[in-house]
């Protein structure tokens, strides 16, 4: 029995960390945070959530929605997310901005020597959003999506064969709506 449950559980740890493999830290997201406050002196960001998802987690979850939510947005939204190769989050509570000086994302270093282009960007009364985008041989194959409030900072950057979700992103702002349930953004 015991060698049983060893093996069992041997097996299912191997198999959540090929599908996990990199989940729960993202090193990226660690260096952009400290690339925005070296950047912006004054503003000060707390870690609420860094994580990294690789492709697996994608297929496999693209699969599983795909046949069991009855939604046309969200079935659509899993053929896109099935051209994911990697997905790292970061979300930092602003703990102070800096002082009487205006924050745009867009003049961060890595941007400009990157090769990292605008896709758009929506300003609301409280809310400041950022798609960027780089290419690849002519195929889009990075995003970031930055969402700056009074309270906090996501950064999202994603990494795959992005030329079909950055177009639908863009030509139906209902799409992102509707597949996390919330209203349009205003521009």
């Amino acid at each position: 029995m015991f060698k049983f449950v060893t093996r069992s559980g041997t097996g299912i740890f191997l198999v959540l960390s090929i599908l996990c493999s990199g989940c729960l830290m993202s090193r990226e997201m660690a260096h952009m945070k400290r690339d925005i406050e070296s950047q912006f002196p004054g503003i000060e960001l707390e870690k609420e959530l860094e994580f990294s998802i690789e492709s697996g987690v994608f297929t496999t979850l693209g699969r599983i929605l795909g046949r069991v939510v009855d939604d046309g947005d969200v079935y659509e939204a899993t053929r896109y997310m099935q051209d994911l190769r990697r997905v790292n989050v970061g979300v930092y509570k602003i703990r102070r901005f800096p002082k009487n000086e205006p924050m745009n994302l867009l003049e961060l270093s890595r941007f400009d020597e990157g090769g990292w282009e605008l896709a758009t960007q929506v300003r609301d009364r409280d809310e400041m959003i950022w798609i960027l985008y780089r290419e690849w041989y002519d195929e889009v194959r990075d995003m970031f999506i930055l969402v700056m409030n009074n309270d906090e900072l996501v950064i999202v950057r994603m990494e795959g064969a992005l030329d079909h979700l950055l177009e639908k992103v863009i030509s139906d702002e209902m799409f992102v709506a509707n597949v996390f349930g919330q209203s349009p953004p205003r521009t």
